[in-house]
C-alpha cells in the first residue's frame, strides 16, 4: 500500500527502487488508480465559492492525486487480470521445482557425504547399486493398479 500512492501521493515516492519496480508489480497501484479514475471521471466538484467554476474530476485525478488520466481504467484492470495469471503461473513453476529439483539435490548432498565420509573408496553407499535416493513418484509408478 505504501508504494501504490494511497499512503503517499506516485511523486512522492522515492524513484530508483521504489517507484519504478516495486508499485508497477504491486497489485494495489493498478486497483487505486482504476478505482479512482472509475469514480471521479466525469464529475464535476463545487468550488470553495459559487462564483468561481466547477472542478472537474479528471483535474483532481491529474494535480491532486497525480494519477496518469491518459491511461484508461480498462487497462488498469486488464494489468490487474494479467498479474493474476502470471502469479498463477510463476507460484506453479516454484511448487513444481520444489517437488522436483529439491529431492535431487538433496539426494545429491547426501550422496556426497557418504562418499566424503567412506574416504576415497570406490564403493557404493547404498545396496544394490543404487544411486538416486527413493521417491513416492517411483513407488506409485511402479505399483499394480489391479484391484
Amino acid at each position: 500500500m505504501l508504494v501504490s500512492g494511497y499512503f503517499r501521493l506516485p511523486n512522492d515516492i522515492p524513484k530508483p527502487v521504489w517507484r519504478y519496480p516495486m508499485s508497477y508489480i504491486s497489485f494495489h497501484f493498478w486497483a487505486l488508480q482504476g478505482q479512482y479514475q472509475n469514480d471521479l471521471k466525469g464529475l464535476l466538484f463545487d468550488n470553495q465559492s459559487p462564483d468561481q467554476s466547477k472542478i472537474p474530476g479528471e483535474y483532481i485525478l491529474e494535480y491532486v492525486f497525480q494519477i496518469d488520466v491518459h491511461r484508461s481504467k480498462w487497462i488498469d484492470l486488464s494489468v490487474i487480470f494479467s498479474m493474476i495469471v502470471i502469479y498463477r503461473i510463476i507460484f506453479f513453476i516454484m511448487i513444481k521445482i520444489s517437488e522436483d529439483v529439491t529431492p535431487w539435490i538433496r539426494g545429491y548432498i547426501a550422496r556426497r557425504r557418504m562418499q566424503q565420509k567412506n574416504g576415497t573408496q570406490n564403493t557404493t553407499v547404498a545396496p544394490d547399486g543404487l544411486i538416486h535416493s527413493p521417491s513416492l513418484r517411483n513407488y506409485v509408478a511402479g505399483r499394480p493398479t489391479g484391484r
